[in-house]
């Protein structure tokens, strides 16, 4: 039987720390987005499907919009968010009530405002924006714009389940057969829920790590590369490269006899584990190529 059920595409976007991340996180209710302080932690969009007996909604993550870039890649991820906006049914527009507005949100709003999609209004970090830290009030001009209003605390996994309600009230209905049609591989069973292959999501991983354990300047001179993956009985063996532009940035991330990049291993293997409920050998080696970034152009 045919049935009818809920349908649609989603898509996150803010400037950057709103809590995008950590927000699909929540909804999907595991880890599929990796997070840190940095701004711009998130390069590239990315989906995942999510699925219950309502219907099926598409979410894709995007990075945060920065104001004013100079650096190539700041430049390339800036354009992310404008890009992934076309042919989705919702905006979730998040938005850090615990600071105060700024530029970057009106570049976001700029954007969002051109779209034909229908938008929510996200307020994040409701356990944060206390006494002077509450700037709920700088954002409420913005809640004529907006089809739906709604406060979080996606760190804290408040309210996650009444965004989720609003967003399937909003989708289209479609019959289940056109909606598997619409899915294509990305929900195929036999592959992951991310819109990515398992080597991306592993150098996602080993890139999170990085930006825990490294200096604010070197995250943004580095990438990662996953040469391969094997199973071996009960082990996974993983080998992967962290590409960095300059020689001083390769030693950082080794660290003074190797610490810096032990602990980076370390901490990675252990999710990968975490995850796979296996056992993982992670190689890693350090590498320069001064003109990565360019090729990410791609």
């Amino acid at each position: 039987m045919d049935n009818i059920k809920k349908f649609g595409r989603v898509v996150l976007v803010g400037r950057p720390n709103t809590g995008k991340s950590t927000l699909l996180n929540a909804l999907m209710n595991q880890k599929v987005a990796i997070t840190s302080p940095l701004p711009q932690t998130t390069r590239k969009s990315s989906q995942v499907v999510f699925s219950d007996e309502r219907g099926t909604i598409v979410f894709t993550d995007t990075p945060g919009v920065i104001n004013k870039v100079d650096d190539l890649m700041g430049k390339i991820i800036n354009n992310e968010a404008p890009k992934s906006v076309a042919g989705k049914e919702i905006i979730i527009c998040l938005v850090d009530i615990s600071r105060p507005k700024s530029e970057e949100e009106n570049r976001v709003i700029g954007f969002v405002r051109k779209s034909p999609a229908k938008k929510v209004l996200v307020y994040n970090k409701l356990d944060k924006a206390q006494g002077p830290k509450d700037h709920l009030a700088d954002y409420r001009y913005l809640e004529d714009e907006f089809d739906k209003v709604i406060s979080v605390s996606a760190i804290k996994q408040k309210n996650i389940k009444g965004l989720l309600n609003l967003v399937f009230e909003m989708l289209p209905e479609m019959r289940e057969s056109k909606i598997k049609e619409e899915l294509g591989p990305i929900g195929d069973k036999d592959r992951p829920l991310m819109g990515m292959g398992s080597s991306e999501y592993v150098a996602e991983i080993i890139r999170e790590k990085t930006y825990l354990f490294l200096r604010e300047e070197v995250p943004y001179t580095i990438k990662v590369e996953v040469e391969s993956i094997k199973e071996k009985k009960n082990i996974i063996v993983v080998t992967a490269s962290i590409y960095t532009n300059a020689d001083r940035y390769k030693k950082m991330i080794i660290g003074s006899g190797g610490k810096k990049i032990r602990e980076i291993g370390f901490n990675a293997r252990k999710e990968l584990e975490l995850m796979s409920g296996k056992k993982v050998y992670l190689e890693l080696d350090v590498k320069i190529n001064r003109h990565w970034m360019e090729g990410e152009r791609e």
